[in-house]
């Protein structure tokens, strides 16, 4: 499903890169969608699937679709939300370090409630995406939306990483439940694959570079996060092939050639086992972007008539 069905679907003509929708309606049956969405719930409950996972979109709770996610959901009467859709286009100007954390803890935990305090930020953000939303002609309008994008990016992320021991999908601080210098090290583990796994994916080197022993560094990894440091690096690594096939222009082997690959097979090896398909088939199903994008405010809620 495309960014522009799924506008149509909600009554949004000529959308924009971004929509800001207050409940959303959802095709019948199951659906993939081709851009990112963020599902802020804010009462009520209600089953989700996604990606064969049965889970519940709860109050005070959030969840990220990934493009090609398979998500089948019929939203309950009792269930409040918000809904931001992300075209691919607007995701080729975001960073993709910027969401690497929130697209890592989304992966396994693709609902996630939130503190009362967080919630107060989330209302923060959609509330300021209504609005650049609703502006009209703004020549600074892709600038305020990447501005705000980013800081709920990379808020969230950090929110999740600083609460990364889940407990039944809830995320728990543990900021008083370790010595303060293991949550110094997953940060700088964190930042170095940030920087680094384009081109490295083993874990010595990360080791070497924080002096620590691979195997003692990997433990203390796992136990503040639930997944080995080799995991993260190769997450990180697929999440950043992945960003490059469907967004840029390289070939498979440039991207190869790129991130350190000894040829493209083994690239392509290494890509089939983290996401279940090969390169190339990745970006036949997800290259079928917009080549333009208007800028045109989406319609008041006033001017919209969605079904329920």
């Amino acid at each position: 499903m495309t960014f522009n069905e799924f506008c149509s679907l909600n009554g949004v003509e000529n959308p924009d890169i971004m929509a800001y929708i207050d409940q959303a309606r959802f095709p019948e049956g199951e659906f993939s969608p081709e851009f990112i969405l963020v599902l802020y719930s804010q009462n009520g409950i209600s089953p989700i699937t996604i990606d064969g996972k049965e889970v519940e979109v709860r109050r005070k709770s959030i969840s990220v679709w990934r493009p090609g996610q398979i998500i089948k959901f019929h939203p309950s009467e009792s269930l409040k939300y918000k809904t931001l859709s992300i075209s691919g286009n607007l995701q080729e100007h975001l960073n993709v370090g910027s969401t690497f954390l929130t697209m890592f803890v989304t992966e396994e935990y693709p609902v996630i409630r939130i503190t009362s305090a967080y919630d107060e930020t989330m209302h923060l953000f959609f509330d300021a995406m209504e609005s650049v939303c609703g502006f009209q002609s703004n020549p600074y309008k892709m600038d305020c939306m990447l501005s705000i994008l980013r800081a709920l990016f990379y808020s969230t992320g950090y929110y999740m990483f600083r609460s990364l021991k889940i407990q039944d999908g809830n995320l728990a601080k543990f900021a008083h439940e370790r010595p303060i210098y293991e949550d110094d090290t997953v940060s700088r583990f964190i930042k170095l694959v940030e920087k680094h796994s384009v081109r490295t994916r083993h874990l010595a080197f990360y080791a070497k570079e924080m002096e620590y022993n691979p195997k003692y560094l990997s433990a203390m990894i796992k136990r503040a996060t639930g997944h080995s440091g080799q995991k993260i690096i190769d997450q990180y690594s697929a999440l950043t092939a992945m960003a490059k096939l469907a967004y840029g222009h390289q070939s498979v082997k440039e991207i190869s050639d790129e991130m350190n690959f000894q040829s493209q097979s083994d690239f392509g090896k290494f890509f089939k086992r983290l996401t279940g398909t090969s390169p190339l088939s990745y970006r036949k199903r997800r290259f079928s972007r917009e080549a333009n994008s208007t800028f045109v405010s989406v319609p008041p809620r006033s001017q919209r008539s969605i079904e329920k």
